[in-house]
Order: C-alpha cells, then structure tokens, then sequence
C-alpha cells in the first residue's frame, strides 16, 4: 500500500498492519506458510528461521518477506517465528539427512520382512531428531500397527507413516524429465494441475502413454502450460474437413498447424496445397469459408399397397361402398378387412374331446311316434315272459 493511500486512509493502514505476514517454506517446492513476523520485520528472502509445527522444530527458509503480502482473508492467528537459524542448525539438518538415509533401509527390510503391500519412499527428520516421518505409498489399505510398534524399538524414536500419490512420489524422489530438464514438481511446481487427455489432442500430441506421461506414470504437467496458448491460436485457423473458396477454386483443408500457423488445403484437383495462415487472409474474404451441403435424405421404403377386401365381404360387414356401413363416395375412417358373421358349425362337427350333446327330452303331453309305441310292447312282452306274468296282448289262457 503507497504511503499516500496510508495517509488518506489510516484506518484501513492500521487494519492491514495486524495482517501483515512471512511466508516460509520446509522443503524446495512445497506449500508455503504464513507466521506472524512479529519482533522479525528485517528478515529478507533467502533467510532461514526455526519455527515450531505439530512435528516439533522445523527449519524454514523465508520466501515472502514481511510488508510484501497483505492479506485480510487470515481468520486464525498467525504462529510467532521462534528464533534465527544458526550455521548449526544447518549442520544438523545434513547430519539429519544422512540418518534418515540410513534409516530409510531399515524400514523398508522390515516392511519387506513383514511381506505389506506398501512401497516406502521417502523419510525425514525434524530439526532435533525427535521423530521420524516415512512417506509411502500403497494401493490398498494395510494395517500398520505393528509395523509401527516394531519401528520405534528397531529406532528408538516415533515414527510417523504418511501416504502419498504417484505424483508426490515423484517430487520426493526427484529426477528429470523427457525434456532433459529437472522435474517441475520438484524445483518449481507448488501444486499439481488438473490434466485431460483433451489437452494432449488439443495439442495433436500422439496417444501413447510413453510419449505423454511422465515419471509418476500420470500425464505431463506441461500439457496444462501451453494448452491455452494452443487454443487461441487454433481458434483463428479453419477446422480440419472445412469446404474453403480460394481463387484457384474450392478446396477442402487437410490439417492445420497451431504454431507454425500453417493450413494444409486439397484442392478439388487432388493437389495438396501448404499456405501460411496470413496468405488465406480470411478477414479480408480472399479465401471464404463454405457451409458444408446438407446430407442427402435417405430414400424412405416404399410404402406397401393396401388391397380392398373383395365385394361379397364388404356386402356382409356392412363396408360397401354408399351402403350403411358407410357414407356414399367415403372411404371407412379406419380401412380393414370386412366383419364376417360367425357361422354355426354342423352337428357332428365339434372337437374330439368334447362331450357329445345330450338329445331333448320329448313332452309329455306329445304322444309318441308310432314306431316308438311298437317297440315298447314288445319289450314289455318279452319282460313279462321271462318273470311268468300272462300277456295283455294274447289275452291269457282260455
């Protein structure tokens, strides 16, 4: 903030006093913090100071110094610097490193000992050697209970296990890169941006993974860095396919290159042409762009012929033409075959397995048929011979 807005506002000076802080940073590359510089308004960038964390003793170094950064967005209190580093802290930082080295084989025989599905990385002290922090990483969820408990008597101090990612296994292990420089992550990268493999075809890089991805086995960090650059300038040059009006007739465009701002046209001749993108001049019409012709419809099925039903059904559904089904010289609303009455079926004629119909009982008061009555007195007859009685019709001995 000027001095002149302070003296014009020194209400607004004095709130952004309480709020002014250091950012320091614990390892190259990492996320930085904010103390109070409260009693350490000379440090400058470079510097190292001892602060105190939930780890206990850390050495920082200072990369914001006080009165650079102006913040009222700081809800929680600042933590107070403790003190200046010493060239013996520093000393004991390396000696630190070198045990945490050493140590490091110790976990990982253990781990291997124990047969655990983890992959240890990395290990660390902090400033007065009180705890060991490891760093590992592992695909699944392991109990580590025992392994903790065999840690700290194999060592003799707490040791803390951490799980990372691919990508911090990467920054913590260090290397470089395809492009024969250090890796992003760990000199400069603070934190890891989203990437998509809509970025690498963006930037008509080829899909394979050992060309686009990096040490951690995930995609390049860099295809975030240039991708919107890619963008702008693809977006001033036509799409690959485009139809195009030139002065030496239609062409097509083949592909189009972002950087060297180059387009590849067909012509309708079949030669393939290389123009820079500024001899197309697009914004003065000397090559105009084409819509591209509408697809032709395809030919739709012809439709099947409907066949009236013939006259006699018509007649007997009531469908003929200027009869009562229907009015005169209109078609029914709804075409389809004729209503057929039901015909009864003869006698004689039903299913097998249907039982036979049982004959109507005669009347009682109808008398019955002549050859009826004449086979009933001779069964009568014949009854009355086998049991003895003497017959009405002869009339009995005489």
């Amino acid at each position: 903030m000027s001095r002149a807005t302070c003296q014009e506002w020194p209400g607004v000076c004095a709130h952004t006093a309480m709020h002014r802080v250091i950012g320091v940073r614990f390892q190259e590359a990492s996320k930085l913090y904010y103390f109070s510089p409260e009693g350490f308004e000379h440090l400058t960038s470079g510097e190292y100071v001892v602060v105190d964390t939930s780890r206990g003793p850390e050495l920082a170094r200072v990369v914001i110094p006080a009165g650079n950064v102006v913040t009222a967005e700081l809800t929680e209190p600042l933590k107070p610097i403790a003190r200046m580093a010493y060239s013996e802290d520093l000393d004991q930082v390396a000696k630190l490193k070198e045990r945490a080295r050493h140590d490091l084989g110790v976990v990982r025989r253990i781990a291997r000992a124990r047969d655990l599905p983890m992959k240890v990385v990395n290990a660390s002290y902090n400033l007065d050697g009180s705890r060991l922090s490891v760093f590992f990483t592992s695909e699944s969820r392991v109990d580590f209970r025992d392994l903790l408990r065999e840690l700290g008597q194999a060592l003799g101090v707490p040791v803390q296990l951490r799980q990372v990612g691919p990508r911090d296994q990467a920054k913590a292990v260090d290397g470089y890169g395809v492009c024969g420089r250090r890796l992003c992550c760990s000199s400069w990268l603070i934190s890891f941006p989203a990437i998509s493999i809509k970025m690498a075809k963006e930037q008509n890089k080829p899909l394979n993974p050992s060309k686009i991805s990096g040490q951690c086995g995930r995609l390049l960090c860099c295809l975030a860095y240039e991708n919107d650059t890619y963008r702008q300038l693809k977006s001033e040059l036509p799409r690959p396919g485009t139809p195009v009006s030139t002065p030496s007739g239609d062409a097509r465009v083949l592909a189009v290159n972002a950087l060297r701002q180059t387009v590849t046209l067909q012509m309708t001749t079949m030669e393939v042409v290389e123009l820079p993108a500024a001899a197309l001049a697009l914004d003065r019409g000397v090559v105009r762009l084409l819509a591209p012709a509408p697809p032709e419809p395809a030919p739709s099925p012809p439709e099947p012929e409907r066949q009236s039903p013939p006259a006699s059904r018509r007649r007997e559904g009531g469908r003929e033409e200027g009869g009562p089904g229907t009015s005169a010289g209109v078609p029914p609303s709804r075409p389809g075959p004729a209503f057929e009455p039901r015909r009864r079926r003869p006698s004689g004629a039903g299913d097998r397995g249907a039982p036979p119909a049982h004959p109507a009982k005669p009347d009682a008061t109808e008398p019955p048929p002549a050859g009826e009555d004449a086979g009933r007195k001779r069964r009568n007859r014949r009854g009355s011979r086998r049991r003895g009685k003497p017959d009405d019709s002869t009339g009995g001995p005489g």
